[in-house]
């Protein structure tokens, strides 16, 4: 039920963008929505009016800063390196137990 698609209208940086998306993300894409219309408009004060920066400008801060984000999260959880520890701590177990 919660996986059906339904067409969701946002507006972020004054413009309306229709999105086809499943029910169950639906906060998921609002809460997006109002986050990057945050960071747009903070965007947009801190640089004042600049007329060479434009909304469009703004927003692709905001998508670099956002991702940019993602990807230090994504290092924080990468469990790799205490996954391979664990095995080869693991390994040394096994070895010294075999003796």
């Amino acid at each position: 039920m919660g996986d059906e698609k339904f067409l969701l209208t946002l507006e972020v940086a004054g413009r309306r963008y229709p999105l086809k998306v499943k029910r169950s993300e639906e906060q998921a894409f609002r809460t997006a929505a109002k986050k990057i219309d945050i960071k747009v408009n903070q965007y947009r004060v801190a640089f004042g009016e600049n007329a060479n920066l434009t909304t469009q400008d703004f927003m692709a801060m905001t998508a670099i800063q956002a991702l940019a984000e993602n990807f230090s999260l994504g290092d924080k959880n990468n469990t790799k390196p205490f996954e391979d520890k664990i095995d080869s701590l693991i390994s040394e177990l096994d070895n010294y137990l075999k003796k």
